[in-house]
């Protein structure tokens, strides 16, 4: 179970910092040239995608986390406190997941456009139209996941909870066999 949730936690984490190494192109070239304007807003749109796919990526990791964060308490009562305080860290983002799954509310707000999209992210100005002609968007710490919570505050919140599992049971430094044992071990019948 532990295992579970470190896997859940660390593939977030990869989400994340691979949404930070990602920059959204936009209107690169001569934008105004009709026989480039179909392949750069394909190439605009593929670039969104990824962001977005990336974005889901580490929503599905930080749902499935809560779960296993979740079950984690029940076995081990150490835990208790410290996964309520993941898991009410990251309710915003789990709240932001079922809305975003409410197809009527997506339609109408601003169904698939790409601005509207970079607009909620945090990405262009609220009351921008568009990007700049040639703009760099790059993804910071400052973008807003599921449009709510900053990226940044959510990795923290994901490598704090992180560390602590690590240093708690010594996942990834397994005590030596000369009568150590872990700093705490859960009983195998509440692993069931």
């Amino acid at each position: 179970m532990v295992y579970l949730l470190a896997d859940h936690l660390d593939a977030a984490l990869a989400a994340g910092e691979d949404l930070l190494k990602s920059t959204l192109s936009w209107n690169g070239g001569d934008a105004r040239a009709s026989d480039l304007l179909a392949s750069n807003r394909r190439a605009e749109r593929a670039a969104v995608d990824a962001v977005r796919t990336l974005e889901l990526m580490l929503l599905t990791r930080v749902l499935k986390s809560r779960e296993s964060a979740r079950d984690l308490a029940k076995a081990d009562g150490f835990f208790k406190s410290i996964a309520g305080l993941y898991t009410s860290g990251t309710a915003i983002v789990a709240d932001a997941a079922q809305e975003m799954a409410d197809e009527t509310a997506y339609a109408f707000d601003a169904g698939d456009g790409v601005t509207g999209y970079l607009r909620s992210r945090g990405l262009i100005a609220a009351d921008e139209a568009a990007p700049l002609e040639a703009a760099q968007l790059p993804v910071t710490e400052d973008l807003l996941v599921a449009g709510r919570m900053p990226l940044g505050t959510l990795l923290d919140l994901i490598a704090t909870f992180l560390d602590t599992l690590e240093t708690h049971y010594e996942l990834y430094d397994p005590p030596e066999r000369k009568g150590t044992s872990p700093a705490r071990a859960i009983p195998a019948d509440a692993l069931v």
